[in-house]
Parts: C-alpha cells; structure tokens; sequence
C-alpha cells in the first residue's frame, strides 16, 4: 500500500540540504546566547532525550497463504533542548524497516529545527514537522498501529525542510503556513521547486473541531495540489474523527488524482481499556481513453478495529485487526491480525 517510489537524491544535493540544517542550527545557537543574557525570570536552560519504539507481532494472510513475524516498525531517538522559555530546539533520528537495498534498517534524519514559540506565535525553521501530519496524527491517536491516512496515501510527510509560521488568531481560530522543499524527510532535494501550504483550524463549539488545508507545488507548467478536511469530535471516553483528501496531479502528472474519505472513532471503557476502529476508501480517476483508474494496483479499502491496554505511563499493547480490500478484483483480500506496542521512555 505503499504510494510511490524515489531516485535516490545525488550527494551533492544531499550536502547542501544537510549544510543548510546545520547553518540553521548553529544560528540558533548564537542567537540564543544573546537571548540568554536576557531576564527570562529565572529560566533555566535544559534538554531531555526522546526515546520511542513501534513494534508488533502477528499474522498476514492473503490467498490463502499465512505468515507471521515479529516486526520493529520503527524507533525514534532523539533530544530537544530549551535555549530560553521561548526558543527550543529538536533533533530526531528515525530508524525504520524502510525495505530498501541490503539492509533491513535505514536510518534517516526525521528532525532538526529550532522553534520559537509565544502564547500567539510559533515559527519553526529546518527540517521541521509539518502542521498538516502533526494535527492529522493527533486525531487518529494510533501512529503506533498503522500510521494516518494522510500518510499512508502520501498526501503529506511528516517532516520537510523549510519554515513554518503558526498564529493564534483567537481562542477559536488558529491558521499556519509553510514553504517547504515538498520531497519530505527521505529527500532533501536542493532545486528551486518549492511546495506553499495554508491551514485554518477551527472549534466552534466545546469538543469540536474543523480543519482545512491547501498546499501547491509546481514544476515545468503543471501544479500538484492537495486539499484536505478534517472534522472531529472528541470527549473525554470518545471521539470520532472523519477527514476527506484530494490530490490533483499527483507527482506533477497531469490527470493523476485521487482521494480518499476516512474516519475513525475511539470508545473508553476506562483508564486503561479502549475500542478503536477506521475505515478507509482510496479512490482514483480513470484518464481518457483508459478501462481502469490509473492507480487501479493502489486503490481499495481499509478495515482496522482493536483494543487497546494502557500497560504504563508510555507503555501501550493493541491486539487488532486489519484488513485490505482491493478495487483490483483479481488481488485478493489480505488480513492482518496484529499485537502492536508502543513503548515511549
């Protein structure tokens, strides 16, 4: 279920975005020795690392065929340092079972971005997480199970090299924008095609939410565009979440677009004991003059529900299950019966 694949990015290109990050970074260091002369009233600077681990267990059964693994999705170490009470900073290395080349795990640089952040203001600069993911995880609550629909279809990555502004407008209205190199983190491609992306986020009422968001990025007189909704209710023992996401020319191909509905809900049964479920529908067009939509292999619907256990602060377990359905007919169903963890230190 994987979107598309990429060219690996020349060294050159790589030395430059990775030059960038580090000039950022050191900037900051030095903007933020003159900001620690200042009176922070009493402040005093200080870092923490990050530890995250995704693994599993369990069952994949397609065509009548079975096989079962034990699977580490992936592991996050990191460390996020505070300069003053306004001006922080974040590196994150992600190694993942990326199936790439010879070798089971690749590890790639996720995070590396200074943040200067006020009641009103947040401005991030460098290999930065995206708004868009950012908010998108955060409704489906479950990254460790199976990772946001927004991601899973490649709508939007999780972090890109560029800058983002943030504003509290209001206690109910909140709005960001970016300008990114549009190729995420597995890409830091350095060339004068960039992607601008907005994003409004509402709440309206106690408990719910709204949220829109548009990005564009062009290249040789065609624009890929994305735009997304997300609309959610949450309590404190539910929620519910539903989000629609259209793509125009996907990858700079003219005619390439598709979209996807999603929703998903959570159900407590107490502190420690939750239901989870989502649905999926992943839908192209089909171009002129064309039988089947041009994504056919790619389209289909997804089935997950599961339960999840709060073990410990930081400590999950979900038994669940997950099934594909394909719109090609002729693949078959494929299911999988999971046990995910999610340890957090």
């Amino acid at each position: 279920m994987q979107r598309r694949k990429f060219s690996q990015l020349p060294y050159s290109g790589l030395r430059i975005a990775k030059s960038a990050v580090t000039l950022f970074l050191v900037g900051g260091l030095l903007f933020s020795g003159d900001l620690t002369g200042q009176d922070t009233g009493g402040f005093k600077p200080g870092g923490k690392p990050e530890v995250r681990i995704f693994t599993s267990f369990g069952t994949t059964v397609s065509g009548g065929e079975s096989h079962t693994s034990f699977y580490l999705g992936r592991a996050y170490l990191g460390y996020s340092y505070n300069f003053t009470d306004k001006l922080s900073g974040r590196i994150v290395y992600d190694v993942a079972d990326q199936t790439l080349a010879k070798y089971k795990f690749t590890g790639l640089l996720k995070f590396a971005y200074l943040k200067y952040q006020t009641d009103r203001w947040t401005i991030s600069g460098g290999m930065i997480p995206m708004p868009e993911y950012g908010y998108a995880e955060k409704k489906w609550g479950y990254r460790y199970i199976y990772k946001p629909s927004l991601d899973i279809y490649g709508f939007v990555d999780p972090s890109d090299l560029g800058i983002s502004v943030a504003c509290n407008i209001a206690s109910w209205i909140s709005a960001d924008v970016s300008l990114v190199n549009g190729e995420g983190f597995k890409l830091t491609e350095a060339d004068s095609t960039f992607k601008e992306s907005a994003g409004i986020t509402l709440t309206p009422a106690k408990n719910l939410s709204l949220r829109a968001y548009f990005d564009n990025m062009g290249k040789d007189g065609v624009s890929q565009q994305t735009l997304e909704f997300i609309a959610s209710y949450e309590t404190g023992s539910a929620g519910i979440s539903a989000s629609f996401h259209l793509r125009r020319n996907d990858g700079l191909t003219d005619g390439h677009d598709y979209h996807v509905f999603s929703i998903n809900g959570r159900l407590a049964m107490n502190e420690k004991i939750s239901f989870i479920g989502r649905y999926d529908c992943n839908t192209s067009v089909k171009l002129e003059n064309e039988d089947d939509p041009w994504n056919l292999s790619d389209d289909g619907q997804l089935f997950l529900a599961g339960v999840e256990f709060s073990l410990a602060p930081g400590v999950r377990l979900a038994p669940n299950f997950m099934g594909w359905k394909p719109s090609d007919r002729t693949m078959p169903f494929i299911s999988n019966f999971m046990v995910s963890l999610d340890l957090k230190i």
